[in-house]
């Protein structure tokens, strides 16, 4: 199996690496591609800010990666970059995109909006995610079509999920159950850990008969399976033992982002960047892939590439 995946590097400074893009054969456990990601970028904070490469959508032709306000397309097979494309007036730290119906479909979460391009990278839509607090969590109500002079930056739901199952599409922010993206219809609460606390939730994903999602927070991943009785079950991730920089309040050990899944098998992304496979029905850890051992470089963006 081989993964694409993106990283954000947290305080890197302008003019230096705040990123990259990583092709690696789980099977041979080793890095067959690596692209540093050196644009130059806002530094509005010392955290992830506009650091790095975000989502990433495989095509049938081309891969596609976004950045925090645009995108890069590649080549399939050569990996090599075909074009790139920035629209601040759209996009804010995107997180994750998918394509669906032809369409790019991207969150701009800093506005708390879904947006609609196509592979010219021309907007067909844009969307504002509409909510309401509730008692230790954030909950969807509906959307509005917006424009690009309509805008805010309030980025009150941190919308960073969005995910093709079933013919539709499923979106979800940092605080907030699963939503149909059509209907604004809640298909799934939101995970809770081990002792029912609320999360932040990263790829907040349907598949097949069940959900499943980066429990942020507590560095764990919740599955939850359609039709049971018994809630969310939950399975801690290792910590990395191959730290080489430690900086707690601006990156941690076991920030879990970025998910797929293929074959019965999970496999999730972290910090220091890193892979980790989890075999469903068997319940444990197979296999742990060391991309950095500097605890700044955490995933972002995970894909199933072949």
């Amino acid at each position: 199996m081989k993964i694409i995946c993106s990283t954000v590097v947290r305080a890197a400074k302008q003019g230096g690496i705040h990123g990259g893009l990583y092709v690696i054969d789980t099977d041979k456990e080793e890095v067959i591609h690596h692209v540093p990601y050196e644009k130059d970028f806002i530094n509005d904070n010392e955290r992830g800010g506009e650091r790095g490469l975000r989502g990433i959508s495989v095509l049938s032709d081309r891969i596609i990666v976004a950045d925090s306000a645009g995108f890069i397309e590649l080549d399939k097979k050569t990996f090599q970059i075909k074009r790139t494309y920035q629209d601040r007036d759209y996009f804010k730290s995107i997180h994750e995109i998918a394509f669906y119906d032809d369409h790019l479909w991207v969150t701009s979460t800093a506005h708390d909006a879904i947006v609609k391009v196509d592979l010219d990278f021309n907007t067909k839509g844009f969307w504002k995610l509409l909510g309401r607090d509730a008692p230790s969590a954030k909950q969807l109500t509906g959307k509005e079509k917006i424009t690009a002079e309509t805008k805010t930056e309030n980025d009150d739901y941190h919308i960073n999920s969005i995910s093709v199952y079933n013919n539709g599409l499923r979106v979800a922010g940092l605080l907030t159950p699963l939503y149909d993206f059509e209907t604004m219809k809640e298909v799934s609460p939101i995970p809770l850990n081990k002792t029912y606390q609320n999360s932040f939730v990263h790829n907040f994903y349907e598949h097949e008969n069940m959900f499943v999602a980066n429990l942020t927070t507590f560095s764990s991943i919740g599955m939850f399976r359609k039709g049971g009785s018994f809630g969310w079950d939950v399975i801690d991730i290792p910590r990395s033992k191959n730290v080489t920089y430690q900086v707690d309040d601006i990156a941690v050990n076991n920030w879990n982002r970025g998910l797929a899944i293929q074959e019965g098998k999970i496999i999730i992304g972290s910090s220091p960047a890193r892979l980790l496979i989890y075999d469903i029905k068997r319940k444990e850890f197979e296999k742990e892939i060391v991309l950095e051992k500097d605890i700044r470089h955490a995933i972002h963006g995970l894909e199933i590439l072949e």
